[in-house]
C-alpha cells in the first residue's frame, strides 16, 4: 500500500460539476445569483428577507448587483448580533438559512452516485493507486451528504469487502456518544473511528439539533453545547421531527451547519472545534493535497486561516492540484501556502485523465 497521506478539500463545485446538464432551479445553490433562483422556489420562504433588505438597505435581493447568498447572509447575521435591529434581523436571517438548507436538500437529494459520478471517481483514483482508506481524508465545507452516498457506494462494490472505506458515523469523526437514528433507506451504523476520515468543517444536512418549535430563538439555535443527533436518512428532509419513540415527545429538529457569515467561529458548536483541529493536523502531514471545487472566499477567514497555516507549516508536501473552472482560484492557493508551483484543471475530467 502506497504510505503516503492524501488529503481532498471538497467545496460546492464538486457537487455542481454531476449537474451541469439540469435547469438552473433544479441545481444545487451557489452563492453568485442564488435569490434569482430561490425567488422562483421559495418566495413566500424569502418574503421576510425581501421585505427586510428593501426596507433597511433599499436592496433588491435579486438585482444582479447585489444577488449574492453569502453578502445577504452575513448583514443579516451581523445586525442579528448586536444593535437596535438584533431582534427584528435574527427571525429574517433565520428564515434565509432555512429557505438555504431546503433548497440545498430539494436540490441535491436526486442527485444519484453512480460509479460515473466525478466525486465517486475521484476517490476511487486514489484508492487504485494504493493508497489506504486509512490514509485517505476528506476535508469539506459541503453541507449536503454526496459524499456520504460516493462512499457507501464506493464500500458496496464487490472486490472491496475487506477495504475498510466507510464507517458511518464513525467517518465524521465526531463524539462516538452522539445518538443516531433514522428509518427507510440508510447507512449502515458503525461507530467506528476507520476508513476514510469526513472531516465536515460546516457541520452537515443529516446532522440535527432537537427544539421544542420551529422556529427556535437565537439562543437556543447557537448555542454550543446544544444537544446533537445524526440521522442515517439518505434523502435529507430539513423540517423532520424526532417521533415520541425517539424523543419521548415528538420535536422539531434544525441542521447542525455552519452558515456563511463574516466570524462563524463564535458560532461553532463545541464538537465542530476538535473537527477543525483535525483538520490542520491532517493537512500539515499531507504528502498530497486536491482541492476540488473550493475557492477559499475571501471574506472566510477561519477557512483560509486554517489552510494558510496547514499549507505553510507541511514540510512533507509534494503535490496540491486545484480542480476548479475559474483559474483565478490558483493564485487563491499560491497566496495562501506561499506555494512554488501548483498543478491546476480546468475540469475533474482533465484532473483524471492526466492522472
Amino acid at each position: 500500500m502506497n504510505p503516503e497521506e492524501v488529503v481532498f478539500v471538497i467545496g460546492a463545485g464538486s457537487t455542481v460539476a454531476d449537474c451541469r446538464s439540469t435547469s438552473d432551479a433544479k441545481r444545487p445553490p451557489t452563492d453568485r445569483g442564488f435569490f434569482r433562483i430561490a425567488l422562483t422556489t421559495h418566495r413566500e420562504a424569502l418574503s421576510s428577507v425581501t421585505e427586510y433588505m428593501e426596507r433597511n438597505y433599499d436592496v433588491q435581493i435579486d438585482d444582479d448587483r447585489y444577488d449574492y447568498l453569502e453578502q445577504v447572509m452575513a448583514r443579516l447575521y451581523t445586525d442579528s448580533s448586536a444593535g437596535h435591529l438584533s431582534r427584528e434581523a435574527f427571525p429574517v436571517f433565520r428564515d434565509l438559512v432555512k429557505a438555504f438548507l431546503s433548497r440545498l436538500a430539494e436540490t441535491t437529494n436526486p442527485i444519484r452516485m453512480s460509479m460515473k459520478s466525478r466525486l465517486y471517481r475521484l476517490i476511487a483514483q486514489q484508492l487504485r493507486r494504493g493508497v489506504a482508506p486509512e490514509r485517505l481524508t476528506i476535508i469539506t465545507f459541503n453541507q449536503d451528504i454526496q459524499i456520504e452516498k460516493a462512499l457507501f457506494a464506493l464500500a458496496s462494490v464487490k472486490g472491496r469487502a475487506k477495504q475498510k472505506i466507510f464507517a458511518f458515523p464513525g467517518c465524521y469523526r465526531l463524539d462516538p456518544e452522539v445518538p443516531v437514528t433514522g428509518h427507510g433507506d440508510q447507512f449502515p451504523r458503525d461507530r467506528e473511528f476507520t476508513g476514510i476520515a469526513l472531516l465536515k468543517l460546516h457541520g452537515s444536512l443529516n446532522w440535527y439539533s432537537p427544539h421544542n418549535t420551529a422556529n427556535p430563538r437565537a439562543r437556543a439555535l447557537f448555542n454550543p453545547q446544544r444537544k446533537i443527533g445524526i440521522t442515517r436518512r439518505k434523502i435529507i428532509d430539513t423540517n423532520m421531527r424526532l417521533s415520541k419513540e425517539i424523543a419521548k415527545r415528538a420535536v422539531f429538529t434544525f441542521p447542525i451547519v455552519v452558515p456563511p457569515v463574516v466570524g462563524k467561529s463564535g458560532i461553532f458548536h463545541d464538537d465542530l472545534r476538535p473537527v477543525w483541529r483535525q483538520a490542520e493536523e491532517r493537512l500539515k502531514r499531507a504528502a498530497r493535497v486536491i482541492v476540488f471545487g473550493y475557492s477559499c472566499p475571501v471574506n472566510d477567514w477561519e477557512s483560509a486561516n486554517l489552510l494558510a497555516r496547514s499549507l505553510t507549516g507541511n514540510s512533507t508536501l509534494k503535490e496540491v492540484s486545484v480542480i476548479d473552472p475559474e483559474p483565478g482560484v490558483v493564485l487563491r492557493y499560491v497566496n495562501l501556502g506561499r506555494l512554488a508551483s501548483l498543478n491546476y484543471y480546468a475540469s475533474c475530467d482533465t484532473y483524471l485523465g492526466a492522472e
